[in-house]
């Protein structure tokens, strides 16, 4: 039930930044499925996490540099 979308810049360093700041946040991935409409063209990844996203880390994934847009996402 706790899930993101984030549309991201298909570049080196995403998935290291975005594990490292789940990580620092003592948030555990549940799934993470990542895919590109071309190599180092536009991404999204879908996220499912075992806990909620305090807003605070929402508002560090959208300051990522490769990030364009982060949403929860609701079911």
């Amino acid at each position: 039930p706790h899930m993101l979308f984030v549309r991201n810049a298909d570049k080196p360093g995403f998935i290291g930044r975005f594990g490292m700041l789940m990580g620092e946040a003592g948030l555990n991935i549940a799934t993470f499925n990542l895919g590109r409409d071309k190599p180092g063209g536009d991404a999204i990844c879908i996220v499912s996490l075992d806990e909620p996203m305090p807003e605070a880390v929402m508002e560090q994934v959208r300051a990522l540099p490769q990030v364009v847009r982060a949403n929860r996402l609701a079911f």
